[in-house]
């Protein structure tokens, strides 16, 4: 199934639930107070952006030297962008989820939720790349064990070739 139009769907249900939220918001304490509270919370984000910008961009310096953790430093600047991103929208739901992606202590439950998707999204790709990987490895050989006796209903079948 195509996966486009459920993120257009997404996409779009979000944005009713951030326009109902703020009228909501703005029905209890007010417009003034509801732009000033959007208006922190943009002070606040760029400033977390700033600060968190940088040290990812530090980060990804040192990771240069120790290619061992660069994707965790990867997936770390890549969230800091995303949240930064997610705090410019106008909106309260944007803004928590830009400051989870952004402070330090929850960027973990971010990295893994962001896993978790991209790990769903990307299964059967996956799965083809092993197996053609499987097929192309020259050192791929299935020894025949003579002790190990196969049912004859066994619908089993292996290919490739016998090497001596």
């Amino acid at each position: 199934m195509r996966r486009a139009p459920w993120i257009l769907l997404g996409l779009g249900a979000l944005a009713v639930a951030e326009i109902a939220l703020l009228v909501w918001v703005a029905g209890e304490i007010g417009v003034l107070w509801t732009l000033g509270v959007l208006l922190a919370l943009a002070a606040i984000g760029g400033f977390l952006l700033r600060r968190e910008g940088a040290r990812a961009w530090a980060s990804l310096r040192e990771a240069q030297a120790s290619p061992e953790a660069a994707g965790r430093t990867i997936s770390d600047a890549a969230l800091v962008l995303v949240g930064g991103l997610l705090l410019m929208l106008p909106g309260f739901l944007t803004d928590v989820l830009g400051i989870i992606c952004l402070v330090p202590v929850t960027r973990p439950l971010a990295r893994r939720g962001v896993q978790a998707v991209l790990h769903s999204a990307t299964r059967r790709y996956r799965d083809q790349a092993d197996l053609l990987d499987a097929k192309l490895r020259p050192d791929t050989v299935v020894r025949p064990d003579a002790a190990v006796r196969r049912d004859p209903e066994d619908p089993t079948v292996i290919r490739g070739e016998i090497v001596d």
